[in-house]
């Protein structure tokens, strides 16, 4: 996955911003970290930074990409979504780097996940 904010490097962490009520998640390499960090103290927002990431150097790191966000024990239909998302993410990724055997293969298990779904299995 690209890193959100350079769109040149692979992204290895998920920073997560809390914006009116809402948590967002965006892929983002170290660097861009790093430097999302250094204009905030520029400008002079390093409280509002940390309110709204949660996240300064001296904390442990964002999380990981692959860590779950959120509790497994969500109702099951969150947790599908959750699952046909990642999966979609993975296929648009794979289509970009003009991988169509893996391509070909998300696309056959998004398929299979939404018939899954549809008839409530």
């Amino acid at each position: 996955m690209q890193c959100q904010f350079c769109k040149r490097k692979q992204a290895d962490k998920i920073f997560y911003i809390y914006y009116e009520n809402t948590f967002y998640q965006m892929p983002v390499c170290n660097e861009c970290l790093q430097k999302r960090w250094q204009a905030a103290v520029s400008a002079g927002q390093t409280e509002s930074f940390k309110k709204r990431t949660g996240w300064y150097p001296g904390q442990p790191d964002p999380r990981h990409l692959g860590d779950q966000p959120f509790p497994q024990l969500a109702v099951e239909g969150l947790r599908t979504k959750r699952r046909l998302n990642a999966l979609r993410s993975r296929l648009a990724e794979a289509a970009k780097l003009e991988n169509y055997e893996e391509a070909a293969k998300l696309r056959d298990d998004i398929a299979m996940e939404e018939k899954r779904c549809n008839h409530g299995n």
